[in-house]
């Protein structure tokens, strides 16, 4: 695109199209009700004192679920308008972070088009609950792409600006612990050097005597940060669910996961094919000599240490790293178009510059569509029993006739759920705002079956596939 007043209209286009991805295809996540998990952590942030929500492991999510719950009740849609909020400001940043590093609007437009959907994220689309991972990636592009944006300014940043930029990235830390690599990506950025001058032994002791403030900070407040993380009463590493298991069979084990729903399946990945695939993407950065593609190898490799050992998950847990690869691809794409177009001008007249973008944008929208649409299902499947469930119940709550009296015992003589789960409580004391509300269940006391165990119970209770359903006692 060769000049400003054919880059606005062209790039507000493909901005529109941008956003029309993630509405197209996960704009139906506005109208989901909520899951188990929103359950379970509603309460959880709901119930805590002023005192333990602070010491809550994710204070700010808890604190931001429990500003949501006191304006908004069991009300789904605006937990979804703030999710979906989340989602497309970490786009904008993602454009952002692209821009900088890529000094390329186009890279940068091609990232966001990568980025602004993908099926098997339903996490974030569906539910509500990982505002933790929304909240970290808005904090953590905040707190980098400001950094790169005061360095690309030719000048390190004042004290006042490092104590914003520690600021954001302690928002980062109390939204999720994989806001730790943020240290590690401004180190990255440093050493691979974005400025492109050759390196003087008077310019590295400047950036040690004036550009270190957030990295030396920044770097103690992790180590302490992770500290309290992993000993103590609390210590998630004393949860099953996040030891870490340290060995290479486990590391590739975790990658053959995430790159299986990354890359939809597409390539059934082995640890051969796992190497190959980093050094044919290492080799590439280096044969183009794109600092752009070093870096997000970089982030792509290291932003993965804080899970790649534990028990896997979902690929929203990579969804703070997944900016690497979205600028890993969009330049890679940009640089192979850019080599084609070399070797066919030698042959016939070349492409205008901005006809070539376009047609680049335009080819990857297409391809990604019918992509996106196949994968859709399976990312949505994921969460409509389980949300179909929680609906009925509140649903069924919000139609029941009569408030409960405070403390009330309520019976469940059938219900869908695993006997050590405790939702049916979850939902029955944030509907009526009773931590003391007592919800018994048949599949757990055998005994409360017999008829006569009904009497001392204030409501009776069925929860199957045709919803709630009260008994007679």
């Amino acid at each position: 695109m060769t000049g400003r007043r054919r880059l606005r209209p062209a790039a507000f286009a493909a901005a529109l199209l941008v956003c029309s991805f993630l509405l197209m295809f996960a704009g139906d996540g506005l109208r989901s009700s909520f899951d188990a998990d929103n359950m379970r952590e509603l309460y959880v942030a709901w119930s805590l004192s002023a005192v333990d929500l602070v010491h809550h492991y994710r204070p700010l999510g808890a604190i931001v679920f429990r500003a949501m719950f006191a304006l908004f009740g069991l009300n789904p849609l605006p937990y979804h308008l703030l999710s979906f909020t989340l989602l497309l400001a970490n786009v904008g940043l993602l454009y952002r972070f692209s821009a900088a590093l890529s000094k390329s609007r186009e890279t940068a437009l091609l990232a966001c088009l990568l980025g602004a959907y993908h099926a098997h994220l339903g996490d974030l689309y569906y539910s509500a609950s990982t505002l933790y991972d929304l909240l970290c990636c808005l904090f953590v592009l905040l707190a980098f792409t400001g950094y790169v944006r005061i360095r690309q300014a030719g000048r390190y940043p004042t004290w006042r600006e490092n104590g914003v930029l520690l600021a954001l990235y302690g928002c980062a830390l109390a939204s999720k612990e994989i806001a730790v690599v943020t240290p590690v990506f401004v180190a990255l950025y440093e050493c691979i050097n974005f400025s492109g001058k050759q390196r003087s032994f008077a310019g590295v002791r400047s950036w040690l005597r004036h550009g270190t403030g957030f990295l030396c900070f920044g770097t103690l407040i992790t180590i302490a940060y992770v500290a309290m993380k992993m000993v103590g009463e609390h210590a998630m590493s004393a949860n099953p669910d996040y030891a870490p298991h340290l060995s290479l069979h486990v590391y590739f084990a975790g990658w053959k996961h995430y790159l299986d729903e990354l890359f939809y399946g597409a390539v059934r990945f082995n640890t051969r094919r796992i190497v190959l695939l980093f050094l044919l993407m290492l080799g590439f950065a280096g044969l183009t000599r794109r600092r752009e593609l070093l870096f997000a190898w970089c982030v792509i490799m290291t932003g993965v240490l804080p899970f790649i050992f534990i028990e896997p998950r979902g690929l929203y847990v990579m969804y703070l790293t997944l900016p690497g690869w979205y600028l890993y691809a969009a330049a890679t794409l940009t640089s192979i178009r850019d080599f084609l177009l070399r070797m066919v001008g030698r042959l016939v007249r070349p492409m205008e510059v901005r006809h070539a973008q376009l047609a680049l944008f335009l080819v990857v929208a297409a391809l990604l569509i019918p992509l996106h649409r196949r994968e859709k299902p399976v990312g949505q499947a994921w969460f409509a029993a389980d949300q179909r469930t929680v609906r009925s119940v509140l649903e069924g709550l919000a139609a029941s006739p009569g408030p409960l009296p405070p403390k009330a015992k309520v019976l469940f003589v059938s219900d869908p759920y695993d006997a050590d789960d405790y939702i049916l409580y979850f939902m029955f004391a944030l509907h009526y705002r009773d931590k003391q509300i007592q919800v018994d269940r048949v599949k757990i006391q055998p005994a409360l079956a017999d008829p006569a165990a009904r009497a001392g119970y204030d409501r009776v209770f069925t929860l199957d596939n045709q919803g709630l359903h009260e008994v007679a006692r």
